[in-house]
Protein backbone atom coordinates (compact mmCIF):
# COMPACT_ATOMS: atom_id res chain seq x y z
CA UNK A 1 0.00 0.00 0.00
CA UNK A 2 3.03 2.26 0.84
CA UNK A 3 4.59 2.17 -2.54
CA UNK A 4 1.14 1.93 -4.16
CA UNK A 5 0.65 5.24 -3.25
CA UNK A 6 4.14 6.97 -3.64
CA UNK A 7 3.98 5.56 -6.68
CA UNK A 8 0.63 6.80 -8.08
CA UNK A 9 2.09 10.16 -6.71
CA UNK A 10 4.98 9.54 -8.59
CA UNK A 11 3.22 9.09 -11.95
CA UNK A 12 1.10 11.89 -11.19
CA UNK A 13 4.26 14.40 -10.92
CA UNK A 14 5.76 12.48 -14.10
CA UNK A 15 2.87 13.11 -16.77
CA UNK A 16 1.63 16.74 -15.46
CA UNK A 17 5.53 18.42 -15.65
CA UNK A 18 5.39 17.15 -19.50
CA UNK A 19 4.56 20.31 -21.21
CA UNK A 20 5.20 24.08 -20.83
CA UNK A 21 2.37 25.79 -18.12
CA UNK A 22 1.75 29.26 -16.95
CA UNK A 23 1.94 30.08 -13.52
CA UNK A 24 -2.06 29.58 -12.79
CA UNK A 25 -1.58 26.02 -14.50
CA UNK A 26 1.71 25.10 -12.93
CA UNK A 27 0.23 26.64 -9.17
CA UNK A 28 -2.95 24.28 -10.10
CA UNK A 29 -0.96 21.48 -10.65
CA UNK A 30 1.19 21.81 -7.29
CA UNK A 31 -2.05 22.72 -5.10
CA UNK A 32 -3.43 18.74 -6.99
CA UNK A 33 -0.04 17.31 -6.13
CA UNK A 34 -0.45 18.57 -2.52
CA UNK A 35 -3.64 17.18 -2.24
CA UNK A 36 -2.62 13.68 -3.55
CA UNK A 37 0.38 13.69 -1.18
CA UNK A 38 -2.41 14.67 1.80
CA UNK A 39 -4.53 12.41 0.62
CA UNK A 40 -1.31 9.55 0.91
CA UNK A 41 -0.69 10.66 4.10
CA UNK A 42 -4.09 10.19 5.54
CA UNK A 43 -4.28 6.51 4.01
CA UNK A 44 -1.17 5.40 5.68
CA UNK A 45 -0.80 6.70 8.43
CA UNK A 46 2.48 7.01 10.21
CA UNK A 47 3.60 5.13 8.00
CA UNK A 48 4.13 7.51 5.78
CA UNK A 49 7.11 9.27 4.82
CA UNK A 50 5.93 13.03 4.73
CA UNK A 51 9.10 14.30 3.31
CA UNK A 52 8.93 12.18 0.44
CA UNK A 53 5.52 12.38 0.09
CA UNK A 54 5.81 16.49 -0.25
CA UNK A 55 9.01 16.88 -2.44
CA UNK A 56 7.42 16.79 -5.03
CA UNK A 57 4.93 19.49 -4.02
CA UNK A 58 7.73 21.86 -2.99
CA UNK A 59 9.39 21.12 -6.09
CA UNK A 60 6.14 22.08 -7.95
CA UNK A 61 5.59 25.44 -5.93
CA UNK A 62 9.27 26.32 -6.27
CA UNK A 63 8.93 25.59 -10.03
CA UNK A 64 5.96 28.39 -10.08
CA UNK A 65 8.73 31.15 -8.12
CA UNK A 66 11.44 30.17 -10.49
CA UNK A 67 10.01 30.22 -13.54
CA UNK A 68 7.16 33.71 -13.35
CA UNK A 69 8.81 35.47 -10.15
CA UNK A 70 6.03 38.24 -11.03
CA UNK A 71 3.46 36.49 -11.02
CA UNK A 72 1.03 36.40 -8.35
CA UNK A 73 0.86 33.12 -8.06
CA UNK A 74 4.68 32.90 -7.31
CA UNK A 75 4.30 34.90 -4.37
CA UNK A 76 1.56 32.77 -3.08
CA UNK A 77 3.72 29.48 -3.97
CA UNK A 78 6.88 31.09 -2.34
CA UNK A 79 5.29 31.62 1.22
CA UNK A 80 3.45 28.19 0.28
CA UNK A 81 6.87 26.48 0.14
CA UNK A 82 7.73 28.06 3.68
CA UNK A 83 4.60 26.87 5.52
CA UNK A 84 5.10 23.47 3.94
CA UNK A 85 8.70 23.44 5.38
CA UNK A 86 8.04 25.21 8.87
CA UNK A 87 4.76 23.25 9.55
CA UNK A 88 4.23 20.02 7.09
CA UNK A 89 7.67 18.25 6.16
CA UNK A 90 10.05 19.29 9.73
CA UNK A 91 12.41 21.36 8.01
CA UNK A 92 13.03 24.69 10.38
CA UNK A 93 16.16 26.39 9.14
CA UNK A 94 14.60 25.49 5.05
CA UNK A 95 11.38 27.57 6.10
CA UNK A 96 13.70 29.93 7.67
CA UNK A 97 15.32 30.81 4.06
CA UNK A 98 12.03 30.61 2.30
CA UNK A 99 10.42 32.91 4.35
CA UNK A 100 13.89 34.95 4.81
CA UNK A 101 13.93 34.84 0.35
CA UNK A 102 10.40 35.60 0.48
CA UNK A 103 10.21 39.17 2.47
CA UNK A 104 13.17 40.35 0.41
CA UNK A 105 11.37 39.22 -3.05
CA UNK A 106 8.12 40.36 -1.86
CA UNK A 107 8.28 43.29 0.56
CA UNK A 108 5.40 45.16 0.08
CA UNK A 109 2.61 42.02 0.75
CA UNK A 110 0.78 41.62 3.57
CA UNK A 111 2.32 38.05 3.86
CA UNK A 112 5.90 39.74 3.89
CA UNK A 113 5.28 40.87 7.22
CA UNK A 114 3.96 37.49 8.44
CA UNK A 115 7.37 35.89 6.78
CA UNK A 116 9.29 37.97 8.69
CA UNK A 117 7.60 37.43 11.97
CA UNK A 118 7.82 33.58 10.92
CA UNK A 119 11.75 33.80 10.78
CA UNK A 120 11.67 34.91 14.38
CA UNK A 121 8.90 32.47 15.97
CA UNK A 122 10.80 29.06 14.12
CA UNK A 123 14.13 30.64 15.70
CA UNK A 124 12.41 31.11 19.14
CA UNK A 125 9.98 28.73 19.36
CA UNK A 126 11.28 25.53 17.55
CA UNK A 127 15.08 26.06 17.26
CA UNK A 128 15.71 27.06 20.57
CA UNK A 129 17.99 30.17 18.90
CA UNK A 130 17.21 33.22 21.06
CA UNK A 131 19.83 35.13 19.65
CA UNK A 132 18.74 34.78 16.03
CA UNK A 133 15.24 35.08 17.14
CA UNK A 134 15.99 38.27 18.98
CA UNK A 135 17.70 39.53 15.76
CA UNK A 136 14.66 38.47 13.70
CA UNK A 137 11.87 39.84 16.07
CA UNK A 138 13.59 43.31 16.46
CA UNK A 139 14.20 44.01 12.78
CA UNK A 140 10.57 42.67 12.55
CA UNK A 141 9.54 46.04 14.96
CA UNK A 142 11.52 48.13 12.79
CA UNK A 143 10.38 47.47 9.23
CA UNK A 144 6.69 46.78 10.81
CA UNK A 145 6.09 49.08 14.08
CA UNK A 146 2.23 49.12 13.17
CA UNK A 147 1.74 45.57 11.67
CA UNK A 148 -1.20 42.92 13.21
CA UNK A 149 1.81 40.88 14.72
CA UNK A 150 3.27 43.79 16.35
CA UNK A 151 2.11 42.75 20.18
CA UNK A 152 3.12 39.83 19.13
CA UNK A 153 6.83 40.30 18.10
CA UNK A 154 7.29 42.39 21.29
CA UNK A 155 5.80 40.31 23.68
CA UNK A 156 7.97 37.18 22.18
CA UNK A 157 10.74 39.30 22.55
CA UNK A 158 10.39 40.26 25.87
CA UNK A 159 10.04 37.06 26.91
CA UNK A 160 12.72 35.45 25.11
CA UNK A 161 14.90 32.72 27.15
CA UNK A 162 11.80 32.76 29.75
CA UNK A 163 10.60 29.44 30.91
CA UNK A 164 7.45 28.72 30.96
CA UNK A 165 7.00 29.17 34.36
CA UNK A 166 8.98 32.08 34.29
CA UNK A 167 5.75 33.85 32.58
CA UNK A 168 2.65 32.66 34.72
CA UNK A 169 1.46 35.53 37.28
CA UNK A 170 3.31 35.16 40.18
CA UNK A 171 0.48 36.94 42.65
CA UNK A 172 -3.44 36.70 41.92
CA UNK A 173 -3.60 40.16 39.69
CA UNK A 174 -0.58 40.92 38.07
CA UNK A 175 0.26 40.52 34.71
CA UNK A 176 3.15 38.39 32.82
CA UNK A 177 5.59 40.65 33.30
CA UNK A 178 4.59 41.01 36.76
CA UNK A 179 3.13 44.68 36.71
CA UNK A 180 -0.29 45.28 38.51
CA UNK A 181 -3.49 45.02 36.80
CA UNK A 182 -5.48 48.18 37.21
CA UNK A 183 -8.98 48.35 37.24
CA UNK A 184 -9.59 44.70 40.09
Amino acid sequence: MKHAAAFLLLAMVMLTGCSTKSANELYDQAEQIQREAQHAIDSLGRSANVQVLYAPVVEKYEEVFDKYPESPKAELALFKVGEIQAGIVNQPENAIRTFQKYAEVYPATPRAEKAMFMVGYIYNNILNMVDSARVAYTRFLEQFPDAELATSAQYELNTLGKKPEELLPSEPGTDIQGAEKKGH
